[in-house]
């Protein structure tokens, strides 16, 4: 008889981790919760995370990429893998409480009206801060963000619709990416989860905070096997990607002009002195802008022709990227 599968599968991306995993996969051995799958993608480690998988968590379905192909293929190639009714994308640098699991699904079968949930993600070496209680959007940074980000976790102790969840430790249900598409492979590394919570959002989709669901993240700690300048090249880039793609038209441009105009040239004499300066950081961001606009000009047809909600609700999530239940 072929098996039932489970109720949920945790997918984990990982890249020369090996120095993360062991607390990682001990965390998921002791949750509560206990009917899930582990669907590891190996994304060309160098180190020795595939043995180490392999030899301590048997039970774990494991994909190798022979060359790096960045974050979002390595989770598109274990979202086509998993089994599950809940699809949950996790970071491999977590601990996590032995409840998460178990508030994860059990939120989303409470609250069927939404289609993907937000952990509440803790700073690992700070635990009395927030990481993330779910993720928003800043046009005036034109970039994701994450709500709370170093402020007391006890102020977000309450379940919110949020605008999206940061993907480190977010669940979908297994029909959200038939709705909305997978994650888009040319984002490569960074922004890759604000592009897909703002496609959610375009297309009619719920995210929801679950403050019970606990997760401890060692932040920033796997992006040093990449190369500064890259990966500042990959930020600026990503960025206009998103807001090209995704921004209403309106806010897309009033995003150009204040980057392009009012931030770099200041009505203010009092800072006018800090013009060429300003000017001189444009210009390197330029040739990263440029890229990343042409790249969302060319996905944005795709991403609207799928439009479930008015502009202006979508304009009032960016604003406002939080309500209550």
């Amino acid at each position: 008889m072929p098996q039932a599968p489970p109720r949920a599968s945790v997918v984990i991306a990982n890249r020369n981790g090996m120095r993360h995993l062991e607390e990682c996969f001990a965390s998921l051995a002791a949750q509560s919760f206990e009917d899930y799958e582990i669907v590891v993608v190996d994304n060309a480690s160098t180190d020795e995370s595939v043995q180490w998988i392999r030899t301590h968590a048997p039970q774990a379905t494991v994909i190798v990429h022979d060359q790096d192909e960045g974050y979002s293929a390595s989770a598109n190639d274990g979202i086509r893998a998993a089994r599950g009714e809940y699809i949950i994308m996790l970071n491999n640098d977590v601990r996590l409480d032995p409840e998460w699991l178990g508030a994860l699904v059990s939120a989303m079968d409470e609250h069927p009206d939404f289609d993907f949930g937000a952990s509440l993600m803790i700073l690992y070496y700070e635990p009395e801060l927030t990481n993330a209680a779910g993720d928003v959007y800043s046009l005036r940074e034109v970039s994701g963000a994450n709500r709370g980000w170093c402020q007391p976790i006890e102020l977000f102790s309450e379940p919110k619709r949020v605008l999206g969840a940061c993907g480190g430790a977010v669940v979908y249900r297994r029909n959200f990416f038939d709705d909305v598409g997978l994650y888009d492979e040319d984002f490569y590394l960074i922004h890759e989860d604000t592009d897909i919570n703002l496609r959610a959002l375009i297309a009619g989709k719920r995210c929801l905070y679950i403050p019970g669901a606990r997760v401890y993240h060692k932040f920033r700690s796997t992006g040093d096997q990449y190369l500064p300048d890259r990966l500042a090249r990959l930020d600026i880039r990503n960025r206009w990607f998103v807001a090209s793609k995704d921004l209403p038209l309106r806010s897309f441009f009033y995003c150009l002009y204040r980057v392009v105009l009012r931030d770099t040239l200041p009505l203010r004499p009092s800072k006018w002195h800090l013009i060429p300066g300003l000017i001189k950081d444009l210009s390197r961001q330029a040739s990263p802008m440029a890229e990343g606009i042409r790249m969302g000009w060319a996905k944005r047809r795709d991403v609207w022709s799928r439009r479930k909600v008015s502009i202006g609700e979508i304009r009032c999530w960016l604003s406002d990227g939080v309500a209550d239940l």
